[in-house]
């Protein structure tokens, strides 16, 4: 009885069911053709569905009747829509064609994933938006941009204003409010992030994510200019719109894609799009170059309301500039990019290599071997600087991750990316090689150290030519000198042309490691012998040493006696040497050694100048004007400069232990500040790093916690702001001195008081573009960067005892009302001492440049002006 109720009531369910199935499965059928946003089916299929609907609300007889009428009648609904779809508004028909979305869709296919091609060996494909760090860009005149992969610094110290520097993302933002920012230039040397940049923007607008950076709305276009090329030196050229569907259409993530027609037409026209046009550098032909940039002119001027981003190495641009509305400089990696980077590339790779597993463990392997590969790259000065560089950075990850290590040698790991770059890019493009790696490499080898002997970085393809032409004849006789360095400069990388038809090596590391490699190959040893006093060739010496037997560099380092580069240098070889003898390693170790404890002045003077003139080979660089030591100042250093100042009632001189690998602990700001200043003037470095431009001071605040220079107070460090009682140790930075400064510096540093106070008034002047007086405004708005040098110059000289700073302190804690306390406390009044802690600068002297004011005026602006300057 149950089993035939149940079967009763399952027959009524189906049979209420039943007239419904067409509706439904036509209403999923809609809901296909929206999501697929196929417009024009889905309206069809929704006014059947309705009909259907309605259809089942009325009876079988009704139903049936109903049916062959609309049937008829749908038949022709569908017929007319057919028939008259051509003559819907060209906007209706695009967004029923959907075209849009799929578009976007191949953008994401197109950039969602990071590409270093060549150089993915052993390791996964990563997504582009998982380790793409956000890259600085600054405004800066395209003569004075750098070419070099790795930017060298120059003679002449550059101010730099840290908050200048910004995303790509603020100028986008900001070109709706000023018209030149709709046409912006990018350019920066080879590996700076330029192509990925452009990627990475145009991903973000195809996902839609472009609003979080407060960006207009903008259709995304990118296009390779390598590739357009042909088309644009053409004698009657096609417009951009043209352009762009051709190119469009051609791009392999867009083969199946056809644009409605005037799609991308309209939308330029209407100013709604985002044209970023990558490589300007790469159509090598100047001639070529110049057409395909007045090409860029007049489209910018036709379309003049969308947003163009062009991008360029400096020399392509230099030779055939775009006129653009702002240039753009793309900043290297600073040590949080880079270790930012790192990091991200590290957790990418070990999920991607687990198929997707994420998980605590996955994660602490990856920070682990991150941090290791961090750790190494800041200890190592050379890797250090490539890794500034995105592109190089990259293939030290890739080195690093493939061989579980970075390489403890930058020979070896000069040699892993020779070979990569050399023996895989080709593999990568699918360019069948002439050539191997090994035989490559062999003829790059012979040109290398022609140019180190001519102590050059670049070289004409006539030199070129002279320098391989035999080499070359001996591993292809058919392939000519200029066609051999096309192709390593297009495929591999390692040799960038500056200019047309003239080359160099992508970084001066591997012009030194292939020099070497060579002279290795040959035995020429006696080249390094001959040139090893020579700072040219010191790194080709060091990394000579790492293959082969150093001995007889290290015997060459201690015949030239007491020169401190000299055995510098030959302590650099016994470190990083492949093979040293045994009694040459222990004559130079125990040389260096017992000197530093030694009681003779000279020798102990000696093995100290070493130690020191090797750590400052070795700082780590902060960014373009600024490297910071990361370890303390040691006690056999800090009596160097004791013994040299004959300073022995130094507060530290006289209780600096034998034990001189220990930290030198002051409890006197006075004497870090003035070993600082000593070492300026007598930096012991004979080699690569002129002093000329530069001083050492005491890191601010910031810096020691940026660094971890202050731990705990064992490490504790004395900073240009710890001026009180305690103990520290001495941490170091090298600054770049901007001009203005250096006589002052001069002055200040050899103790030369009256003179410096009238440097700084007329530095003053200077800086406020007054020729005899300034005004109270002046002082109101004098600008805290210089305000800021002439203090810091005057306390760390002084070894706190002068500067603006100081008298700030006295003026607000004891005589901020009254002139004549003050006056009292820091010598000004008549009768007083000369030389009392804020007597410099002098007021009645600074102040005589001031039009109308007192000195109770003045002070009360320019110490003012310090607290708002945070000074």
């Amino acid at each position: 009885m149950k089993h035939r109720l149940s079967g009763g009531v399952v027959k009524q369910a189906i049979a209420k069911f039943l007239p419904w199935m067409p509706t439904g499965a036509l209403g999923g059928i809609s809901l296909h053709f929206v999501l697929q946003q196929e417009w024009l089916q889905a309206g069809i299929s929704f006014i059947t569905t309705a009909i259907s609907g309605f259809a089942t609300n009325f009876g079988k007889g009704f139903i049936k009747k109903f049916n062959q009428g609309a049937e008829k009648r749908g038949e022709k609904l569908a017929d007319f829509l057919l028939e008259n779809f051509d003559r819907l508004p060209t906007a209706l028909k695009w967004k029923l064609s959907g075209f849009a979305s799929k578009y976007y869709q191949s953008l994401r296919d197109s950039y969602q994933e990071i590409k270093v091609e060549g150089f993915q060996v052993g390791t996964p494909v990563l997504d582009l938006e998982d380790v793409f760090v956000p890259l600085q860009v600054q405004w800066q005149h395209h003569e004075k941009i750098s070419r070099d992969m790795v930017p060298e610094r120059g003679t002449e110290a550059k101010e730099i204003d840290t908050s200048s520097t910004q995303q790509i993302w603020h100028f986008l933002a900001a070109s709706s409010r000023d018209s030149a920012y709709k046409r912006l230039a990018i350019v920066a040397a080879p590996g700076s992030g330029k192509t990925t940049l452009l990627q990475h923007v145009a991903l973000i607008y195809a996902k839609g994510k472009h609003h979080q950076h407060k960006a207009p709305n903008l259709v995304p276009i990118l296009l390779y200019l390598r590739e357009i090329r042909q088309q644009i030196i053409q004698e009657s050229p096609p417009d951009l719109p043209k352009l762009v569907e051709q190119a469009v259409k051609k791009q392999p993530a867009f083969q199946q894609l056809t644009p409605p027609p005037n799609w991308f037409r309209q939308r330029l026209q209407q100013g709604k799009c985002l044209i970023m046009l990558d490589g300007l550098d790469e159509v090598a032909n100047q001639t070529e170059r110049q057409k395909v940039s007045q090409w860029v002119d007049d489209q910018m001027r036709a379309y003049r309301h969308n947003q163009f981003l062009i991008t360029s190495r400096p020399h392509g641009f230099q030779s055939a500039p775009v006129d653009a509305g702002l240039v753009l400089e793309v900043q290297p990696f600073s040590l949080a990019q880079m270790s930012e980077f790192i990091r991200k590339w590290y957790l990418q790779t070990e999920i991607r290599i687990r198929l997707g597993r994420d998980t605590p463990a996955v994660r602490q392997e990856a920070t682990e071997n991150a941090e290791n590969l961090i750790h190494r790259i800041i200890k190592t000065p050379a890797i250090r600087k490539m890794a500034s560089n995105p592109l190089l950075v990259t293939m030290i990850a890739t080195v690093h991750y493939c061989g579980n290590a970075l390489p403890g040698r930058r020979v070896e790991l000069y040699q892993k990316i020779c070979d990569v770059l050399l023996g895989t890019r080709q593999a990568a493009k699918k360019i069948p090689a002439s050539l191997t790696s090994e035989q490559q490499k062999s003829v790059l080898q012979v040109l290398a150290l022609d140019m180190m002997q001519r102590e050059t970085r670049r070289f004409t393809l006539k030199e070129g030519e002279a320098a391989i032409r035999e080499a070359l004849a001996t591993v292809a006789p058919s392939l000519k000198p200029q066609q051999f360095f096309e192709n390593v400069k297009d495929i591999s990388g390692l040799l960038v042309e500056k200019e047309l038809g003239t080359y160099e090596f992508a970084h001066l590391s591997f012009q030194e490691y292939l020099a070497a490699a060579q002279i290795h190959k040959t035995q020429q040893q006696q080249i390094l012998i001959d040139n090893f006093a020579n700072p040219w060739w010191g790194e080709t010496i060091r990394l000579y040493a790492a293959q082969s037997d150093a001995t007889p560099l290290i015997e060459t380092a201690l015949s030239r006696g007491g020169d401190v580069y000299c055995l510098s240098l030959g302590y650099d070889c016994l470190q990083e040497g492949l093979q040293v003898e045994p009694q040459v390693r222990q004559q130079l170790e125990d040389l260096l050694e017992e000197g530093l404890a030694s009681k003779q002045q000279e020798i102990a003077d000696m093995a100290a100048k070493v130690k020191l003139s090797r750590r400052l080979q070795d700082l780590l660089p902060i960014d373009e004007t600024k490297d910071i030591d990361l370890r303390p100042v040691s006690r056999a250093e800090y009596q160097l400069y004791v013994r040299n100042c004959q300073n022995q009632n130094s507060e530290n001189g006289s209780s600096l232990t034998r034990d001189t690998a220990q930290q030198a602990v002051l409890t006197s700001f006075r004497d870090a500040s003035l070993f600082c200043t000593w070492l300026s003037l007598n930096e012991p470095v004979s080699g690569e790093q002129e002093a000329s431009g530069y001083f050492y001071r005491l890191p601010t605040v910031e810096e020691a916690k940026t660094y971890a220079l202050q731990k705990n107070k064992e490490n504790d460090c004395w900073t240009g702001k710890n001026r009180g009682n305690g103990e520290g140790g001495i941490y170091l930075v090298r600054q770049q001195l901007p001009e203005r400064y250096q006589q002052l510096f001069y002055y200040l540093a050899t103790e030369r008081w009256e003179e410096a106070d009238k440097e700084t008034a007329q530095v003053m002047l200077q800086v406020a573009r007054k020729d005899k007086f300034l005004e109270i405004e002046d002082i109101k708005n004098f600008p805290c960067e210089d305000l800021r040098w002439l203090d810091w110059l005057w306390v760390q000289c002084s070894g706190g005892h002068y500067g603006f700073s100081v008298q700030k302190e006295i003026w607000y804690q004891k005589a901020k009302e009254i002139s004549k306390v003050f006056y009292d406390r820091v010598g000004w009044n008549e009768g007083a001492r000369v030389g009392r802690v804020g007597y410099y600068p002098y007021n009645p002297y600074v102040a005589s440049v001031v039009r109308d004011l007192g000195g109770r005026k003045w002070s009360s602006l320019i110490y003012a002006r310090l607290v708002n300057c945070n000074i």
